[in-house]
C-alpha cells in the first residue's frame, strides 16, 4: 500500500481560495452564476504559483471586503418570510 503524502506548502487553504476567486470575480466584471470556475481557477492558480502559504495576512477591511453587504436586519427578512 502506497503511502501519498500531500505537501502542505503548495495546497491553498479555504480561505485563500475564496479571497482570491472574489478578486477574479471582480476583474471580470462580476459575472454571475461562474463562481465555481472562479475557485476553480484561484485554486489552479494559488497551486502553480505556490502561494499557498505566502498570502497577506486577513484583516478586517479584507474580509469586509469579500462578505456580501446586508441591507436589513435578519429580523426583518424573516419578518418578511413568514407573511402571505
Amino acid at each position: 500500500m502506497a503511502n501519498h503524502m500531500i505537501d502542505s506548502s503548495s495546497t491553498p487553504t479555504q480561505e485563500q481560495i475564496a479571497r482570491r476567486a472574489y478578486e477574479i470575480f471582480i476583474e471580470r466584471g462580476q459575472p454571475a452564476g461562474q463562481d465555481l470556475a472562479h475557485w476553480l481557477e484561484a485554486e489552479k492558480q494559488l497551486r502553480a504559483t505556490g502561494q499557498a502559504k505566502t498570502t497577506a495576512p486577513v484583516t478586517s477591511a479584507s474580509v469586509r471586503a469579500t462578505q456580501p453587504v446586508s441591507q436589513s436586519n435578519g429580523r426583518n427578512q424573516a419578518r418578511a418570510t413568514v407573511r402571505k
